[in-house]
This record gives C-alpha cells, sequence and structure tokens, in this order.
C-alpha cells in the first residue's frame, strides 16, 4: 500500500533517522532523508514535501533556522513540520506555536505516535 505523500526526515543521528523511515516506509509513506538542516532546506524548496519531520540540535544550519525558512515556505504549499527534539525550553516552545502547521514531540518519542500525527495530518485512516 503506497501513498503518495512525500515525509522529509531531517536529523544528524542515523538512527533515528532509519527508525522514522522504517515506520513511516511501512506505512507506505515514500520517505527523503537529510543528514543535516542545509540539506534538509534544500530538499523541502526543490521537492515540496508534505510533512517534514527535524531535529533542532543539528549540525549546518539548526532545525530552528530550518523551521523559520519553512514557516514562509507554507504561503506557497501547505505541509506539517514535526519537530522531534529533546526538550524545549519555554520560549522555544512558545516560537513553535506561533508557527503555521507546527507541532513538537518530545525525544524520546514513540515511532507510533509520529505516523498517528503524520496520519492526522494528511487525513489518512488506517
Amino acid at each position: 500500500m503506497e501513498i503518495k505523500k512525500n515525509i522529509l526526515v531531517i536529523d544528524d543521528d542515523a538512527h533515528i533517522r532509519r527508525v522514522i523511515e522504517l515506520k513511516l516506509r511501512n506505512a507506505g509513506y515514500q520517505v527523503l532523508i537529510a543528514k543535516d538542516g542545509e540539506e534538509g532546506l534544500n530538499l523541502i524548496e526543490s521537492l515540496h514535501p508534505d510533512v517534514v519531520i527535524t531535529d533542532i540540535v543539528m549540525p549546518k544550519l539548526d532545525g530552528r533556522a530550518v523551521c523559520m525558512k519553512a514557516d514562509e515556505f507554507k504561503k506557497e504549499w501547505p505541509f506539517l513540520t514535526l519537530i522531534i527534539t529533546c526538550s524545549l525550553t519555554f520560549d522555544e516552545k512558545k516560537w513553535v506555536n506561533t508557527m503555521k502547521d507546527t507541532q513538537f514531540m518530545e525525544k524520546p518519542f514513540s515511532p507510533n505516535k509520529v505516523l498517528q500525527c503524520v496520519d492526522q495530518y494528511l487525513g489518512i485512516e488506517r
């Protein structure tokens, strides 16, 4: 069962990328991978994914900068940004809440919850 939706996973931790990738691929999604924020931002701009899953602390370009730029892209096409990171301060959580179609999930996370969040945003029922 292939769902014609592209999910971009941006994380510098190969294990986390792989866990999320396997969960989403097994659910039928097409999964794209980026190892840092700079690569991820280039893929967002060129491939217009339906969902972006990103960490905050990454090399080259951090997740906050990726999210800020992604928020600008959302004026052209809608997509979910799911931030998965160890923790956010109160001020960072306020910042996340100001962004369009952006949600936060704390590490350690459940791959099932990630899939649930993506499915819900895309209107997929299982």
